[in-house]
């Protein structure tokens, strides 16, 4: 449907990788404009359309109380893998001076909304050592109250996709169903365009916390 806005009151050509909107209940990727009142659409302008209304994805609310203490052993040791840190001494204890590792737990409230937001951080211009951190260690870097020197460190997220078909479903020749793995993949790639180490980090595992549905 096409659209009537002012000139001054739309920002077209704008672009988003997959990380801020919905579209349907699916990640978003592609042209969009915003409009004065905060709302974003699909395409380029107004005047192109086709502006379907886009949501925008709420921050990851990580869950209440979790901690590296409550991992169990496998995951302690998929983590360990991850980030080089010994197995057993993997804890929520801060350590100064750096980012924290932080392992995910999906809880049943994500798996409801089918997705969450993973966060990951990396000194610049570095390719390696990639860690996962959580939402609140991302917020310290992206607001400069870390207790170390975010200057040197590079951040992204990515919208992590947790139910669905696990591989893309085609309903008709029309209608494909993006699967776990098809998008998953599909928004680290594109992370890793100026995240350099994201898709060694990931390794591959695409289909990780999912809970395939169809």
């Amino acid at each position: 449907m096409l659209r009537y806005y002012p000139s001054f009151a739309v920002k077209p050509n704008l672009n988003t990788a997959g990380t801020e909107f919905l579209l349907n209940g699916l990640p978003y990727s592609g042209r969009y404009y915003e409009t004065y009142d905060g709302r974003a659409f699909t395409g380029s302008s107004p005047e192109v359309g086709p502006s379907e209304p886009l949501q925008r994805i709420p921050s990851y609310q990580s869950a209440p109380g979790l901690s590296n203490t409550n991992l169990s052993t496998r995951s302690r040791r998929d983590l360990a893998n991850k980030t080089g840190v010994a197995a057993s001494t993997i804890t929520n204890t801060r350590i100064p001076g750096q980012p924290n590792s932080y392992y995910p737990q999906p809880t049943d409230q994500d798996y409801k909304k089918g997705y969450i937001i993973r966060y990951f951080t990396k000194k610049e211009n570095e390719r390696g050592f990639v860690t996962e951190i959580s939402q609140d260690e991302y917020n310290s870097i992206v607001n400069g109250t870390a207790d170390y020197d975010i200057t040197i460190y590079q951040t992204t997220t990515i919208l992590w996709k947790l139910t669905g078909p696990l591989n893309s479903k085609r309903e008709s020749q029309y209608n494909v169903i993006p699967g776990i793995i098809e998008t998953n993949q599909r928004l680290t790639e594109s992370a890793n365009r100026t995240f350099l180490g994201i898709l060694d980090f990931i390794g591959g595992d695409y289909a990780k916390f999912a809970r395939p549905t169809m």
